[in-house]
């Protein structure tokens, strides 16, 4: 476990009436991936937003790479790179277009650029580069967000459901690079509903529901915490949603 790259503190966003996060603590160490997960409507994309500075915080704070705000910076965005689950692209630019409108963005060096190539080819979108953002598929605007958050080459990754629209292949060497990532002291925040993978890549688990962590800790903890087979389970405890089982039941009881 190394320095934290990632601090949350309290974090809370309301609007109006409504809590949409309430009171969220968690750390990220450099050179850790954990897990965020939570039922739709949990908060997940709340809480990325504010950490990515899209809004500011009702109350709260985030310290990143050791240095405290309460809301964001756009001088602070170099420390992080982010990949949202949103599909929405600049239709008019191609992806090679577009690498470049970031190129300028974050100010990259020769070298850091030169990456761009590499990514494209690693990722198998040299042949498409040239094309359109608006003729992509899912996958491949997931592959040009993710290139696009790694150019600059960041300490922290906030990666929101980043396997989305991937095929086999793709999910596995983006598995194998997010290790890679790691072991090279990057810190990775993963928000998605892919509990298998959470098992698989992260170290350190948070449950969000309704706006609240509900459990924290490393996938075996949270196993033996809960007396769980799997994660699968300990989520659904966490949840408090066992008495799904019985609703199965009860609507497969004539099947």
């Amino acid at each position: 476990m190394g320095e934290y790259i990632l601090e949350v503190k309290r974090l809370t966003k309301r609007f109006g009436t409504l809590t949409a996060v309430d009171q969220v603590s968690f750390a990220i160490p450099s050179g850790t991936i954990v897990g965020l997960l939570g039922p739709n409507g949990a908060g997940k994309t709340t809480l990325l937003s504010m950490l990515v500075g899209l809004f500011p915080p009702t109350a709260g704070s985030i310290i990143l790479d050791g240095e405290e705000t309460q809301r964001v910076t756009p001088e602070m965005k170099h420390i992080f790179g982010f990949v949202p689950d949103s599909q929405e692209v600049i239709a008019h630019l191609t992806g090679w277009e577009y690498l470049q409108f970031i190129r300028r963005i974050y100010r990259l060096s020769a070298e850091q650029w030169r990456l761009a190539t590499d990514y494209l080819s690693l990722l198998r979108m040299e042949t498409k580069a040239h094309d359109l953002l608006e003729t992509y598929s899912h996958g491949q605007r997931k592959k040009v967000q993710l290139i696009a958050a790694l150019l600059h080459q960041p300490g922290l990754l906030l990666l929101d459901e980043p396997f989305s629209g991937l095929d086999p292949e793709m999910i596995a060497l983006v598995k194998r690079l997010l290790r890679k990532l790691r072991e090279r002291g990057v810190g990775i925040l993963i928000s998605t509903h892919d509990l298998l993978m959470v098992g698989e890549l992260c170290e350190h688990v948070v449950f969000l529901n309704q706006g609240s962590v509900v459990a924290t800790g490393e996938p075996q903890e949270l196993l033996t915490f809960y007396g769980a087979a799997n994660l699968e389970e300990a989520f659904l405890k966490a949840l408090g949603l066992e008495e799904q089982e019985e609703a199965l039941e009860r609507v497969l009881a004539d099947f």
